[in-house]
């Protein structure tokens, strides 16, 4: 008796080798989102973490810090505690690739201080899972985060369009 080997045809090769392309382009673009998605939780927990140590800072030396992230590395603008950077409070600084947090005492107000991240540098994407974020947390959007803080009572909730976050401390 005779048996008959029977092969795949061309067709049906091609036809796998979609389904397997398909299911793989799934998979990547599921794990950029979850990527996106633990950026932006990491931003936010780091924001909380610079809130607790410049809430520490105030309580030990009587005024908010002005820790602002300049020339590859943090400085304290608060005059007579320059040396007390958020490395003494924090283990891990928060700042990457496309972003940076500080804090800031706010011009017209000595009691105000201010959370600020320039996220300038972030893909959108991460941006606009940041906004989705906001809606939960009182997080502000900004254009620029310099020295100057914004006016407090002209926020609006954080957009993907924004180059900043503002977290209020004390108003």
């Amino acid at each position: 008796m005779k048996h008959k080997l029977r092969a795949f045809t061309l067709i049906e090769l091609l036809i796998v080798i979609v389904i397997i392309g398909i299911l793989a382009g799934a998979m990547i673009l599921s794990s950029g989102a979850a990527r996106d998605n633990v950026m932006a939780t990491s931003i936010i927990a780091g924001m909380r973490e610079m809130k607790a140590a410049a809430l520490i800072y105030k309580s030990e030396n009587g005024t908010w810090p002005v820790w602002i992230y300049s020339g590859g590395s943090y400085v304290n603008r608060d005059s007579g505690h320059e040396t007390i950077l958020p490395d003494r409070y924090l283990n891990r600084l928060p700042v990457d690739d496309g972003y940076w947090i500080g804090v800031m005492k706010h011009p017209a107000a000595s009691s105000a201080a201010v959370v600020a991240a320039d996220v300038s540098g972030l893909d959108s994407r991460i941006k606009e899972d940041i906004a989705l974020k906001a809606a939960d947390i009182a997080i502000y959007g900004t254009e620029t985060i310099g020295m100057q803080a914004p006016d407090l009572s002209s926020l609006t909730k954080f957009k993907a369009s924004d180059k900043g976050i503002i977290w209020i401390i004390s108003k």
